[in-house]
């Protein structure tokens, strides 16, 4: 439990910069109960415990689980617990003009349906950037899970146990949650869930959990050292050879030709 740094002071690059990024362990967050600005773009994830959100336009809200939080820079904005309390946060600040063109809808607590995946966004923030074509790739995949996150419209024709299904299974980085068990949380049977899942998403609950696995796969390739091995035992898959070939029937390249490109 406290407080741990992921990346600090990232490399300055044409994109731009990964300031700072780290997570709240089910800790009191260190924040001021006074407005502050940053120099740079802020984004909290909450993703247990509870607390509130303050900025200069007025605007005041409790925020709970789920909650992602974006300030812009030069912004006056304040979120923390109630004095006493923990909650569980990854957060991450960052700027360039990368993020400025992405046009991030206004400052303050939204709830992205369906949320876009934590395991994704841990996955980006895993390990500082070894070298600057490194950091802009990391800089990319973050505007990419970003993207996700501005779209908080809820979709007519998504119910509400498929979107929460979603969630958990682009989560579920390793494979290892039993999919009659989503199923069953959703209240519905398994035949009934797969095909109420493929009629709305357009995927079997089973590839959309792969695709989910094999864009982390392509993340860990760009962004760390792990041989292929490692990886494929980091996100379940059988062994190397089973991940080469469901990465390139995805992808259309192989994980080495990928990694190399």
């Amino acid at each position: 439990m406290g407080v741990r740094t992921l990346i600090a002071d990232g490399p300055v690059t044409r994109l731009g910069q990964l300031v700072l990024a780290g997570e709240v362990d089910d800790a009191e967050p260190i924040m001021s109960s006074t407005l502050r600005v940053m120099d740079a773009y802020v984004l909290s994830v909450l993703i247990d415990g509870e607390g509130n959100y303050r900025d200069a336009d007025g605007r005041e809200e409790r925020i709970r689980p789920g909650a992602h939080t974006i300030v812009p820079p030069g912004f006056p904005h304040t979120y923390r617990t109630d004095p006493g309390e923990r909650w569980t946060e990854l957060f991450v600040v960052f700027s360039g003009p990368l993020f400025d063109a992405l046009h991030l809808t206004g400052a303050g607590p939204r709830y992205p349906v369906p949320a876009p995946s934590i395991e994704a966004l841990r996955t980006v923030l895993r390990s500082p950037p070894r070298t600057r074509r490194v950091a802009e790739h990391q800089l990319l995949a973050l505007a990419d899970w970003l993207i996700d996150a501005d779209d908080t419209a809820d979709s007519p024709d998504v119910s509400m146990e498929i979107v929460a299904a979603m969630g958990r299974l682009a989560d579920d980085l390793t494979a290892s949650t039993d999919l009659a068990a989503v199923a069953a949380e959703s209240g519905l049977s398994y035949d009934t869930f797969r095909r109420r899942f493929a009629e709305q998403v357009g995927q079997t609950p089973a590839a959309f959990r792969t695709v989910h696995r094999l864009q982390a796969a392509a993340t860990l390739l760009r962004l760390t050292d792990l041989t292929h091995r490692e990886i494929a035992r980091t996100l379940g898959f059988a062994d190397e050879f089973h991940l080469s070939r469901r990465f390139r029937a995805h992808f259309g390249v192989s994980p080495r030709d990928y990694r190399r490109s």
